[in-house]
């Protein structure tokens, strides 16, 4: 009888999973619309200028700013951005083969591992000393573009005993900075010369967040894509040790957990995921025509997370979060662009 009661329950019209599904089918409908776009492009000029991945967020972006949304859409739209985007990046680990980036070996770590600390005190110095933001917001707008995204400045805040005004200065306008990075950082490709491997490594040195990431890197070739995801997620395993770091220089007490248990929370699952998977096609264990066929299923599941996220980008907010941040972002992006110009100028990354 109970399992009975159990299954009618299962059945039984839930709100908030009809609300998910309102956001995620139109996250979905974004997303089959912006490559509807992409093949016609292709078909009208012979080539394509943008990607769906750029379409789909100039198109939720627009919508998410210049029409009322409906409430009930922004729950499956979160969804979209967060748990499909990282389903896709674990499921592009099937596609990697590590032997491309086995030349580059020690001199990759040590130029990711320089930019990554060197993002960050740059944050510190230009934030906090010169345009007298306080330390946490500094440290919050360095972790976030020097490793991954949101999810640094989530991880790192509760370390250093951040406020909730400092998390929300430093997500927004970084976030909304990225955009424009995804926008213009393609232009570098034919503007310097770069092969399609040394476009890959500045796009996963320099970009904010994973998904930016993607959308910036595929756009010029799927090497591009596969080189810059792993950079940016090799990134993303710094997250750990400078949690530690910066929970110790501001000896945070507001949790009782450990550093290392921070660690076990927020090194993400699919960072591991993407890895085995990685290891796995690497290996042969998974041969290549399924990892091509993973990869197809891969980048569409990227254009769904890109139409969530685009639709949570609010342009004021730019504002509202002033222009130190801004200034501080910028200064803190500019490092880890130099940092991947000189990798591949003269480290020869690629």
């Amino acid at each position: 009888m109970l399992h009975k009661e159990r299954l009618m329950n299962w059945f039984k019209p839930d709100p908030e999973r009809i609300s998910l599904g309102y956001g995620l089918l139109f996250c979905i409908a974004l997303a089959v619309g912006a490559e509807a776009l992409y093949f016609l492009e292709k078909s009208v000029f012979d080539f394509s200028l943008f990607d769906s991945l750029v379409i789909v967020i100039v198109i939720a972006v627009l919508i998410r700013n210049l029409l009322p949304l409906p409430q009930k859409i922004l729950p499956g739209s979160s969804f979209a951005s967060k748990q499909i985007l990282e389903t896709a990046v674990l499921m592009l680990g099937a596609s990697v083969n590590l032997f491309k980036i086995v030349d580059a070996g020690a001199s990759m770590l040590l130029i990711i591992i320089f930019s990554v600390c060197g993002g960050l005190f740059i944050a510190w110095f230009v934030g906090h000393k010169i345009l007298k933001l306080g330390s946490r917001l500094a440290l919050l707008v360095g972790a976030g573009n020097s490793i991954c995204g949101n999810s640094a400045v989530a991880a790192v805040a509760p370390a250093i005993g951040a406020s909730s005004t400092e998390i929300a200065a430093a997500i927004s306008i970084s976030a909304i900075l990225g955009v424009v990075q995804i926008l213009f950082l393609p232009l570098l490709a034919p503007t310097l010369n770069l092969t399609n491997y040394e476009y890959g490594v500045i796009a996963g040195l320099s970009v904010y967040a994973v998904s930016q990431v993607v959308a910036a890197s595929f756009i010029i070739s799927n090497l591009s894509g596969h080189i810059a995801t792993l950079v940016k997620l090799i990134r993303v395993l710094l997250l750990g040790p400078m949690i530690i770091v910066l929970g110790v220089i501001h000896s945070s007490t507001e949790t009782q957990q450990t550093y290392w248990e921070k660690i076990k929370v927020y090194v993400p699952w699919f960072v591991v995921g993407f890895i085995i998977l990685a290891v796995l096609r690497t290996t042969g264990l998974i041969p290549e025509y399924i990892g091509d066929r993973v990869q197809i299923i891969s980048k569409f599941l990227f254009v769904i997370a890109m139409a969530g996220l685009g639709l949570g980008v609010n342009l004021r907010e730019i504002v509202n979060v002033g222009p130190r941040v801004a200034l501080t972002t910028t200064a803190t992006t500019g490092f880890m662009l130099m940092c991947a110009l000189f990798a591949v100028t003269f480290l020869e990354l690629g």
